[in-house]
């Protein structure tokens, strides 16, 4: 089990490492386009780009990204609690129930 916790952490590891990639990209290229309008940075302007542009592109991606991240952090959560479950009951052993071999009841 608890090779599966490591290989969990790798993959919350490379997914954060992937959703900052995405985000540096698409925050670079927003400012970018931003660049182009410089009265709209006094406004509260959402740049996700028009359906087929490098905007839009960079945002999917980090979007992804960050779906990816969040799934791998709940199945390493899945994977704690399986695992301490696991110990608990390893720890708690088998119950003895007292049986009366006399017959006597």
């Amino acid at each position: 089990m608890l090779v599966e916790l490591r290989t969990r952490r790798r993959a919350v590891a490379l997914a954060y490492r992937r959703y900052v990639e995405a985000d540096y990209a698409w925050n670079s290229s927003t400012q970018s386009a931003m660049s182009w309008f410089p009265d709209a940075r006094q406004g509260h302007v959402a740049v996700i780009g028009n359906p087929g542009s490098k905007v839009r592109r960079l945002y999917r991606q980090r979007e992804r990204a960050m779906l990816q991240l969040e799934t791998a952090r709940l199945k390493l959560n899945v994977a704690k609690s399986r695992l301490l479950k696991r110990n608990r009951q390893a720890s708690i052993g088998p119950l003895l129930i007292g049986l009366s071999l006399s017959g006597n009841h």
